[in-house]
């Protein structure tokens, strides 16, 4: 057998790798790109862990993808949208944001959040296994579901509950569907 190029400086996976835990993280802005759809704003928020031992979580996950994929995705991601409809949210998530910055006021310029702290409540959410092996079997990721000061994440947060994935019968009925899931 000839050596593969590339082997020696190749990573090995021996099953072992980091895992997030469900649970309150300091985050921290790395990048904010605001988009413009049919209901409002969308802010695509890349973030990454701040403090304590997964601090670079994400930047570590992005350098393992990025060895093998050229066009790896930042994964550290959060998604505010604003309506106009149902300001609450966002408000909250800047409020959040001001209260977690001493200093930080909203001024609607949205670069101005990089490099701003956070409080994120991480937890779990199903997803449907697109390829390989496991196709069509169901696995679960730790992504941040909500955002709070970074003082309510370090006096501690509820884990919530893992986000289901939801199916339709064939009949089109409901098997489990939340409000939440709706498509609309």
């Amino acid at each position: 057998m000839k050596k593969y190029a590339d082997y020696d400086k190749t990573e090995a996976f021996t099953g072992d790798y980091e895992q997030l835990e469900p649970g309150g993280y300091v985050c921290k802005i790395l990048k904010v790109v605001l988009e413009e759809k049919d209901y409002g704003h969308l802010l695509r928020i890349g973030f990454d862990i701040a403090e304590g031992e997964h601090k670079d979580f994400y930047k570590r996950q992005f350098a393992r993808k990025k060895e093998s994929n050229a066009d790896a995705k930042w994964p550290g991601m959060y998604y505010q949208t604003v309506k106009q409809d149902d300001l609450r949210f966002f408000k909250g998530f800047i409020v959040a944001i001001e209260n977690s910055n001493p200093g930080f006021k909203w001024d609607w310029d949205e670069q101005k959040l990089t490099g701003k702290l956070f409080g994120g409540v991480f937890g779990e959410e199903e997803f449907e296994i697109k390829q390989g092996k496991k196709a069509g079997e169901i696995g679960t990721v730790v992504k941040c579901r909500y955002i709070r000061t970074v003082e309510q994440v370090r006096n501690g947060v509820d884990i919530p509950e893992v986000k289901r994935l939801t199916s339709v019968t064939s009949a089109g009925t409901s098997a489990d569907l939340s409000e939440d899931s709706l498509p609309f």
